[in-house]
């Protein structure tokens, strides 16, 4: 109740601060070489004093007194413009910026990029550009975005191969991974070694880390938005790349100048072309490919139209006869459109289809097991520019998930599917109380309701099936939850800021998945039903970010999080062939918390970072670890990081990472009995061993011809993962009487070319 009075006296408060008679600006900021849109650029007015930045699609919307106004309009990167416009009426500018050629021998990020962090009133976010993450050392010879997600302070990995990652105490699978809206639940490719995203198609990224605004929803650890190019407006571009795991081609350009444009990427790994899976030699062989294609078009002055699709397939061979292939497709269609000068609105129609295959043959015997998640979702989002220091958003969507949380040729031991709708609406407001005090609250409304045909089962409480149900139309089960969300920024000065963070998410589907090793490919989701409740949680951040000058930034976040309903499998769990899933599984709570320690230097010749956290995550679940409280598989304290880059001259550049953190926990054996001539394995409590200390060193050295005015340019990329070739384990095999340690990469040199006209 306190928290709807809170809501409905900020909305009234904002109404207030917007009743002044005003003009208003509005329009696109784009690339003026490429016509994209700039994301977060920052338009600000200087006789009063007011300034916004530019929406997910490069909108913006500004109200002024009337009479003469100076507009300054700037981006990272980018030549600052400014603009003289005598408002006597609304007016609609699109403002154009030209990309900042830098003559002299350093790397120029801008001290902008402090300030925006200051200034928001969103809690800390992390936005990465294509340009950040080639300044990170580029691993297997390419640059990947979740690579350089997992550089950052707070999110863990569980080692080598794996693209796994696990925010602030939260799962893999509570991450909400977005590609222009729409989902991908299986973000890997070769084992983990590459991500989906291509890195030519990639425009820019948004990292939450479980403070997300109220527009997002689903999942209950982080947000990773990335939102694709939309192809150059003007000319024709083309690429070319291959390194030791893939090669890619890159083209994009008008359709009609200056109105419409394209874009297609297309990778392919390598490994798979020259190796087959033989008994000497290479055993398994994975494969990839993957392509990405999106257009664009101007309809009239108000609307654009944007179409996205996205395919990716991974297979992995045997010479034994195992086969696993995965593969995600995404399809988006967008239509933005200005209603008014202050109301903007996005209408989306998104696909999303996720599926893996497993089989294996030997002679006339056969296997098979199938999982996936196909989504049909619909969605709503408008935007009003109430005034400067006031926006408002509101949104609805509707999903329609359809799940094969597994299936085999016998369908006594398939997993009977489900269906289920996901809907949402939800409210924020983004107000600039005073000049020291802003607030970012929402509330976000959710439901989740099973549906259509299903067979689910009744279980005593010795979780033994009593009794069959079914339904064959209509809702049978439904879950909602109110999830409000609050951020408070203090500007205590120009140079500093205190935040302060309050959310709670609602998810209402989760991954049932042996998490033993760092990487596997095997992925059941399984949505929330009679028997499965949804994860509830609620988390509080705080921090303080502060910029010691025009080089160097510091901050220092705290969090808490309370997880209700977080579900484990009992020991000895069969999550494959079994429809009676559900009594392997039992649900319970689980807390996380953490500190998190960065200090950056973001221009200069020597630029980067070093971070420490100490973050702790457990769980207590009902028949696990005798009801005693224990540690998740990902509770890793110490987390220690050096990231170093280094512009030698305008055409070589160097950069390094080192990295520490404590082990991981696993479950090991403690001891073997005989039972008739088998050893049977005395296992430990619930993840009480843990993996050694992992530790490893990463080098690149990147060379770019690039010279001005030449239609040709040239970069090549030259790098060595994990230098002194430390042995970091991936997991731990019981061979009978004894346990073996599995590495995966000791030391692993990566050389790219890259052709770009």
């Amino acid at each position: 109740m306190k928290s709807k009075i809170l809501v409905i006296t900020l909305l009234l408060i904002s109404f207030v601060c917007v009743s002044q008679n005003k003009y208003t600006i509005n329009g696109y900021i784009t690339n003026k070489n490429s016509g994209e849109s700039l994301i977060g650029a920052t338009v600000y007015e200087t006789n009063s004093l007011k300034g916004v930045v530019s929406n997910s699609y490069g909108y913006f919307s500004l109200a002024l007194p009337q009479g003469e106004c100076l507009i300054i309009c700037s981006y990272i990167g980018y030549i600052t413009d400014t603009i003289k416009v005598v408002l006597s009426e609304k007016q609609n500018i699109d403002i154009q910026l030209s990309i900042h050629n830098i003559s002299i021998n350093e790397v120029v990020v801008s001290a902008k990029d402090y300030e925006n962090i200051l200034q928001t009133n969103e809690y800390k976010i992390e936005k990465l550009t294509i340009k950040n993450i080639r300044q990170l050392p580029i691993l297997f010879g390419e640059a990947d975005l979740v690579k350089a997600i997992q550089m950052q302070s707070g999110v863990k990995t569980l080692g080598d191969g794996s693209s796994g990652m696990f925010i602030r105490g939260g799962s893999s699978d509570q991450n909400l991974i977005l590609i222009d809206e729409a989902p991908i639940y299986n973000p890997s490719h070769m084992f983990g070694l590459l991500s989906v995203f291509t890195p030519d198609a990639i425009n820019n990224v948004t990292l939450y880390k479980s403070n997300m605004p109220a527009q997002y929803g689903g999942r209950v650890a982080a947000v990773v938005d990335c939102k694709m190019k939309e192809g150059n407006l003007y000319k024709y571009g083309f690429s070319a790349g291959v390194n030791i795991l893939s090669a890619s081609l890159y083209a994009n350009g008008p359709i009609v100048k200056g109105k419409s444009s394209f874009l297609i990427s297309v990778r392919k790994s390598m490994f798979d072309l020259i190796f087959k899976p033989q008994y000497e030699g290479y055993r398994i062989v994975p494969g990839f490919y993957d392509i990405n294609f999106k257009m664009n078009t101007k309809v009239g002055k108000k609307d654009r139209l944007f179409v996205s699709f996205y395919n990716g397939q991974d297979r992995v061979k045997a010479f034994d006869g195992f086969d696993n292939d995965w593969s995600n497709i995404t399809s988006t269609i967008r239509w933005n459109r200005n209603l008014s000068t202050k109301l903007f609105s996005n209408m989306s129609f998104i696909y999303s289809n996720y599926t893996n295959n497993l089989q294996y043959i030997e002679g006339a015997q056969g296997y098979k097991w199938q999982t996936g998640v196909e989504d049909f979702n619909g969605k709503l989002d408008l935007s009003y520019f109430s005034s400067p220091n006031s926006t408002f958003k509101f949104g609805i969507n509707c999903v329609y998930h359809k799940f094969i949380p597994g299936e085999t040729v016998d369908t006594l031991q398939s997993i009977p599917r489900i269906q289920a709708y996901e809907s949402a609406i939800y409210l924020l407001n983004d107000l600039k109380l005073f000049t020291w005090l802003g607030i970012n609250y929402g509330l976000r409304f959710s439901i989740f309701q099973n549906t259509d045909n299903a067979k689910w089962f009744d279980y005593n409480e010795d979780y033994i099936p009593i009794k069959e149900n079914t339904n064959s139309d209509g809702i049978y089960h439904t879950n909602y939850n109110f999830e409000p969300r609050i951020s408070i920024n203090l500007t205590i000065s120009p140079k500093y800021s205190l935040k302060f963070a309050y959310a709670r998410n609602a998810q209402y589907m989760q991954v049932l998945q042996n998490t033993s090793l760092s990487y596997t490919s095997l992925e059941t989701w399984f949505p929330a039903n009679t028997n499965i409740d949804p994860i509830i949680v609620d988390v509080i951040s705080g921090g303080w970010f502060q910029k010691l000058n025009t080089k160097y930034f510091v901050s220092a976040e705290l969090y808490y999080k309370d997880y209700k309903n977080q579900i484990d499998y009992i020991g000895h769990a069969k999550l494959t062939d079994n429809q009676y899933i559900e009594a392997e599984v039992r649900k319970g709570t689980a807390r996380a918390y953490g500190c998190e320690l960065v200090i950056k230097k973001q221009n200069g010749k020597l630029t980067g970072s070093i971070s420490y956290s100490y973050s702790r995550a457990f769980r207590k679940i009902k028949d696990i670890n005798n009801n005693i409280e224990y540690s998740s598989p990902f509770d890793i304290p110490h987390d220690f990081r050096i990231l170093a880059n280094y512009k030698i001259t305008k055409k070589w550049f160097v950069s390094s990472l080192w990295l520490f953190t404590s082990g991981r926990p696993v479950t090991l054996p403690i001891g073997y009995y005989k039972d008739e001539s088998e050893s049977i394995p005395i296992y430990s409590d619930r993840n009480e061993a843990r993996f050694p200390n992992y530790h490893r060193l990463d080098v690149s050295v990147n060379y770019t011809t690039k010279p001005e005015k030449k239609k040709i340019y040239w970069d090549f990329g030259f790098g060595v993962y994990n230098l002194y070739a430390h042995e970091n384990p991936i997991g731990y095999e019981n061979t009978g009487t004894t346990i073996s340690s599995q590495t995966f990469l000791d030391f692993m040199p990566n050389i790219s070319i890259k052709a770009t006209f």
